[in-house]
């Protein structure tokens, strides 16, 4: 009786371990898909931010006379203007930008800056559509420039003639200005890259992890369409 019961306690331990090992890989599983869809909700909110981001480039434009886009705010120091202020950066004595891209002018447009993981929104603006007296304006005939395309080589446009466009630089956040103003490290793959190098083309695709054959890319971009843009103003009655 005395090995008996011994043996049943000792069958009992084991079983209470294979419980432990198996309510500790449910916990890790549970872990893991409430991480998965925090990232989530982190990109859903990040999306919001650039549409309320596209939709205050908009009402700024339509409340200028003449009509003009915001310039960014730059994010290194120059002779006008302050860095990571939040506030649009313009020549006066010009009327063009200090820089065609920077960060989102978020305190001239009175709108949330960052995305969901504390980094500023990237913005680019054609420089014809930025231009203020004694610049000329944009008209209904001005073209922009920049494009929008499914990867560095730009063999697939999604957008071309964008006044100006806005991103993420996602959850590992490389080529972005923290909220604090701190420059984060250099992205590495070609389509990432491609959205900080300023030469008017920019990366729109879906998200790959690092060591993949198509590079790691996690960046979110929203762009302002022209037809967009000459609606809201034709609207507003400030283009003719």
């Amino acid at each position: 009786m005395t090995h008996a019961a011994a043996h049943g306690r000792g069958f009992t331990l084991i079983e209470i371990a294979m419980a432990l090992i198996i309510l500790g890989l449910i916990f890790g599983r549970g872990l893991s898909l409430l991480s998965s869809q925090m990232e989530q909700q982190r990109i859903r909110d990040t999306q919001r931010v650039l549409d309320e981001a596209r939709e205050a480039l908009l009402g700024y434009a339509a409340n200028q006379t003449p009509p003009h886009l915001p310039c960014p705010d730059m994010t290194v120091a120059a002779a006008t203007g302050t860095a990571n202020d939040g506030l649009e950066d313009v020549t006066a004595a010009t009327g063009h930008c200090v820089t065609q891209e920077g960060n989102l002018p978020w305190a001239t447009l009175a709108v949330g800056g960052a995305d969901a993981w504390g980094n500023r929104i990237r913005y680019s603006v054609n420089g014809i559509f930025s231009s203020r007296s004694p610049a000329a304006s944009f008209s209904l005939s001005s073209v922009a420039t920049l494009r929008v395309c499914s990867s560095a080589s730009c063999a697939s446009v999604l957008a071309s003639g964008v006044p100006a466009v806005v991103l993420s630089h996602g959850v590992n956040g490389f080529g972005a200005v923290t909220s604090s103003g701190v420059v984060r490290a250099d992205p590495s793959s070609a389509d990432e890259i491609d959205n900080t190098d300023g030469n008017g083309n920019f990366v729109s695709r879906s998200p790959t992890a690092a060591g993949s054959a198509m590079g790691e890319f996690d960046d979110i971009v929203s762009w302002l369409p022209t037809g967009s843009l000459f609606n809201r103003m034709l609207q507003a009655g400030t283009l003719p």
